[in-house]
C-alpha cells in the first residue's frame, strides 16, 4: 500500500473512532427511557382489555416506537438498533426474554385465569424492568463506544 493509501486509511479509521466517541457522549434523557418503558408496559397490559381496545393499543404502541425512532434521529442524528452486535445485544436479549415472559403471563392471567388486574400489575413491573433495561443498554453502549 502506498504512503497516500496508508494515510487515507488511518484518517478513515480515525474518523470512525471519533464518531464512536461522539456517539458515546450523546445520552438519552430520562423521558426517552420512560417512553420506551411505557410502550412495553402498554403492550403487556393489552390482554386485560377488550379485543377492539387491544388492537387500538397495539397500534398506539407501534406509533410510540416510531415516535421514539424519529425523536432519536432528530436529537442524535441517528437511531441505533438495540440488537446491534456486541455486549449491548446481551442486554437487549435479556430484556426481550423478560418482556416476553411478562406478556405471556399477562395473556394467561387475563384470557385464561380471568385475572385482568394481574395483567395490569405485570404491566407496572414491565415498566420498571424496561426502564432499567433501557438505561442499562445505554450504559453498556457508551462503555463500548469509549473502549473503541
Amino acid at each position: 500500500m502506498s504512503a497516500i493509501g496508508k494515510d487515507e486509511a488511518r484518517a478513515a479509521l480515525g474518523a470512525v473512532v471519533g464518531a464512536q466517541r461522539e456517539l458515546a457522549t450523546l445520552a438519552c434523557p430520562p423521558w426517552r427511557h420512560a417512553a420506551f418503558a411505557l410502550c412495553e408496559a402498554v403492550l403487556v397490559a393489552t390482554p386485560a382489555v377488550a379485543f377492539g381496545w387491544r388492537i387500538a393499543l397495539f397500534v398506539a404502541v407501534m406509533a410510540g416506537i416510531i415516535a421514539c425512532v424519529m425523536s432519536d434521529r432528530r436529537r442524535l442524528g441517528v437511531f441505533i438498533n438495540g440488537y446491534r452486535r456486541g455486549r449491548t445485544r446481551r442486554v437487549a436479549l435479556l430484556l426481550l426474554v423478560a418482556i416476553a415472559a411478562l406478556y405471556i403471563a399477562s395473556v394467561w392471567a387475563s384470557l385464561h385465569a380471568g385475572m385482568p388486574l394481574l395483567s395490569l400489575a405485570l404491566a407496572v413491573i414491565t415498566f420498571g424492568i424496561s426502564y432499567w433495561g433501557s438505561v442499562t443498554w445505554q450504559r453498556v453502549f457508551v462503555r463500548e463506544m469509549q473502549e473503541a
